[in-house]
């Protein structure tokens, strides 16, 4: 038996999983409140976040056809990419749009494009979008640094230290606007 043939069932039903997911995506996208998206994922065994994570690649979705549409072209290879990547990618890719307020058409490039996984693409966008790494780490500091200035039980010697670091951080960032 040639593998084609071998594992046709089994692609058959992995192809039908994908395709449900995104009907359940849709679904998910017309809950009105939270009431009814906690109902739905008790009724699907699943977490809110998975319930919401599936409103997210349905959004992200829409929106993408909806360029396509407002620029009088097929929204056809936008539902090709439906087919092609699972609803986790959708929602990675619209996280990202909603964060970082890039255009569509590279949300689009993002999703097609981009050769590795979710949180490898998300870095990436996060590394041309968001802040310089050093500001992310810089800022996780400032917050970890302003709960210890205030501890009980902290020593006094690492109180001035994280004090010091909080008034550093601030004047810089005060400087760079």
């Amino acid at each position: 038996m040639n593998q084609p043939t071998k594992y046709a069932r089994a692609r058959k039903l992995w192809k039908q999983a994908d395709s449900n997911q995104w009907l359940v995506a849709r679904e998910a996208f017309r809950l009105p409140n939270r009431t009814e998206r906690l109902a739905f994922a008790d009724a699907l065994e699943v977490s809110e976040s998975t319930v919401d994570n599936l409103n997210f690649a349905y959004i992200m979705f829409r929106e993408l056809v909806r360029n396509e549409w407002a620029k009088g072209k097929s929204s056809e290879p936008i539902q090709n990419l439906r087919r092609k990547f699972p609803y986790t990618r959708w929602m990675t890719v619209y996280k990202m749009w909603n964060q970082h307020e890039f255009e569509l058409d590279e949300a689009r490039d993002w999703l097609e494009n981009f050769e590795g996984g979710n949180d490898a693409m998300a870095l990436e966008i996060t590394n041309k979008h968001g802040a310089p790494e050093w500001e992310r780490r810089a800022n996780m500091l400032y917050r970890e640094a302003g709960k210890l200035m205030v501890d009980l039980g902290t020593p006094p010697a690492l109180q001035r230290a994280a004090k010091f670091f909080v008034r550093v951080f601030d004047r810089v960032t005060k400087d760079a606007k």
